[in-house]
């Protein structure tokens, strides 16, 4: 069974997903990647700091990605700037800006996993390691053969190329497609990213026991839990939730929060696409007798340890055909869902109820 706490936390997006219909068969990830931009993270720096050289470099590098950044003075003279997640966000960073100022909105973790969602891949799940070695082999191998099997047995919705209300945008083909990776805690590329990846719950970076994060989108969290709190069960079910179809089509209504990535993720998709067409037309030049160019095997710029997930794990036969179904998205359940998940919201929301009551009274 799901932690309360993963639980409270998908329930409100599943509740609204669940409760508002919609012929839309597009899954929550692809559509998140089509039509949500990533909300403006907000930079606190001293007055004029914008019109300097450094300024300049960083408005440059700004306008070269078509990335947005609230730009906000510093209410304290001498006091240091702050970079701060979207909306009442908490803070991420804070120091002294200088030229290297272009980092707090990059880094190698980032661009690898926008290189990864432009791919085609539906999610990333993001583990941070805690530093115990046994702690993180164990949780490492839950993620590894949970996604390996989803990889094999889980479905997207049936799309229909005629129904406009499931158009997808510029981008790569629609497919099922897991990918994991592993970033040190200390690694000291990846300090921002890690704060971001952590969000609201801060307080991940403090636990001595590795977390993990799934990422989807325009580089938007889902959300992130530690090792205590994230099994296979739910593992499985925000891997379903983000391959099943986008009821709630309102970004605000779902759970979780955008990184900090400086990308023209417009001018992006549209390169995606045409590599995307490029392959298939090769790939069918290939099958009808010609001869295909050897591909490079090229490790990718990030530094930290990446495991990709090819697949494998199909059970055969009717067995198979029977998982299929059983983990397959499918938009003619939606009515079922949706009575399943409110009904499910009110059962645990009595239960966080109670389990609040028999903490004050113990």
């Amino acid at each position: 069974m799901l932690s309360n706490r993963l639980l409270a936390f998908l329930l409100p997006g599943l509740a609204l997903a669940g409760g508002i219909a919609s012929a839309c068969t597009v899954p929550v990830f692809r559509y998140a990647l089509d039509r949500w931009p990533a909300d403006p993270y907000r930079l606190e720096a001293p007055a004029g700091w914008m019109e300097g050289k450094a300024g300049a470099e960083l408005r440059k590098f700004l306008d070269e990605n078509r990335t947005e950044l609230e730009v906000l003075p510093l209410a304290e003279a001498g006091a240091s700037a702050r970079l701060l997640m979207p909306e009442d966000g908490p803070v991420v960073w804070s120091g002294s800006l200088d030229e290297n100022a272009t980092a707090l909105l990059e880094s190698p973790v980032r661009r690898e996993l926008a290189r990864r969602i432009l791919a085609g891949e539906s999610m990333i799940w993001v583990m941070v390691s805690s530093g115990d070695d046994r702690a993180d082999r164990e949780f490492e191998g839950i993620l590894n053969a949970r996604l390996e099997y989803l990889q094999g047995v889980a479905a997207i919705p049936e799309q229909d190329p005629t129904d406009p209300e499931s158009t997808l945008g510029p981008g790569p083909g629609l497919r099922v497609g897991f990918s994991f990776m592993k970033i040190k805690r200390d690694d000291p590329e990846e300090q921002v990213f890690l704060r971001m990846l952590a969000g609201p719950q801060g307080e991940l970076l403090e636990k001595e026991e590795p977390f993990g994060g799934v990422v989807f989108g325009r580089g938007r969290v889902l959300g992130a839990w530690s090792s205590s709190e994230l099994n296979e069960e739910g593992i499985d079910e925000v891997s379903l939730f983000l391959l099943g179809a986008c009821s709630c089509r309102v970004k605000f209504q779902n759970p979780g929060w955008d990184l900090g990535i400086a990308l023209d993720w417009d001018e992006a998709l549209l390169a995606a696409q045409m590599e995307w067409e490029k392959k298939g037309d090769e790939d069918s030049e290939e099958n009808d007798g010609g001869e295909a160019a050897p591909i490079e095997d090229k490790e990718p710029e990030s530094r930290p340890e990446v495991v990709r997930i090819e697949g494998g794990g199909i059970p055969a036969g009717d067995e198979a055909d029977g998982e299929r179904k059983r983990l397959k998205a499918h938009p003619a359940v939606g009515p079922v869902i949706s009575a399943l998940v409110a009904l499910t919201g009110v059962l645990a929301v009595c239960c966080l109820v109670r389990g609040r009551g028999g903490v004050k009274g113990s």
